[in-house]
């Protein structure tokens, strides 16, 4: 497979993928564990838009508490828990102090720093298209005037059939360090040929952008199949798609983590075979694993 690079920033080279787990620090530590001596390099958060100053910092003192190398993948979430999408209002200024005070910690920790930036906003109704550029070019040019050079932004969607267009949501390439796509269903990946995810990939590489697999697990497999059926084909398709230069892992059981039984249990230490294997497949020379601070 011929190696792709763009030059992006913290893009990593020599077909290498970075290698990143969430999405609660409980779960977080436990796949930290899990996976012995092939640490994750990025740590997976979220936060909403009207949160930061109350929650931010909390976060990533407990991320710093596991390692002082790891890179935070930043989930920035436009919407509010009673009061609905806030674009406007953030593209109008309203939510700056709280933007600063997240700027500041990130510029801080001086890692590099991922912000997926109202993540996951094709789902229908989710964000009116113009509001969420203006918001989004707003946040950017924030992160410009403090200088937090250790920043990129993920431009992340979930492109699946029945979601809305993607492209009228695009800032414009001066504007998106990456692209981001989250997974879960197997029939996303499998053999790549799910068109709405491998149209995004080819969107990317038309725009000249890394791909992030922002948030992936293995969802609604049995663990008696998770490794056939789920693991094996997400691998393949990674591996098959170089512009993928990052995959996060959410560690889970959905039951339990997010009171969401349907989706099971998605943990990779479900099963001493799907951990052993997990395992080798993280042992391969192209993942970036903690302590390697890309550039």
């Amino acid at each position: 497979m011929k190696e792709i690079n763009f030059g992006q920033k913290f893009e990593p080279r020599e077909g290498k993928i970075l290698h990143g787990a969430g999405q609660s620090p409980e779960r977080f530590l436990d796949y930290w564990n899990a996976v012995k001596d092939f640490k994750p390099s990025v740590y997976m958060e979220y936060v909403r838009v009207d949160e930061i100053r109350e929650k931010f910092d909390k976060k990533m003192k407990k991320m710093l508490k596991v390692s002082k190398d790891l890179m935070p993948q930043i989930g920035l979430n436009f919407k509010t828990r009673i009061n609905g999408a806030k674009c406007k209002e953030v593209a109008e200024g309203i939510y700056d102090k709280d933007i600063f005070s997240m700027i500041k910690i990130l510029k801080e920790i001086r890692n590099p720093s991922f912000i997926r930036i109202g993540y996951e906003f094709d789902k229908k109704g989710k964000y009116d298209s113009k509001e969420f550029v203006n918001a989004w070019k707003h946040i950017v040019d924030l992160i410009r005037d403090q200088g937090a050079e250790n920043i990129a932004t993920v431009w992340c969607a979930c492109p699946y059939n029945g979601t809305s267009s993607v492209e009228p949501y695009y800032p414009g390439d001066d504007y998106v360090d990456w692209f981001g796509v989250d997974v879960f269903s197997a029939r996303f990946f499998k053999d790549s040929k799910y068109k709405p995810v491998q149209d995004f990939l080819t969107l990317a590489t038309k725009h000249k952008k890394p791909v992030m697999v922002g948030e992936s697990s293995a969802i609604k497999t049995p663990k008696e199949k998770m490794w056939e059926k789920w693991f094996k084909p997400y691998f393949k398709w990674i591996d098959s798609n170089p512009v993928i230069k990052a995959f996060c892992y959410i560690n889970w059981n959905w039951g339990v983590d997010w009171k969401q039984p349907e989706w099971g249990n998605s943990r990779i230490d479900n099963k001493k075979e799907v951990m052993e294997k997990y395992i080798k497949e993280l042992s391969k020379l192209i993942y970036i694993h903690n302590g390697v601070l890309i550039k």
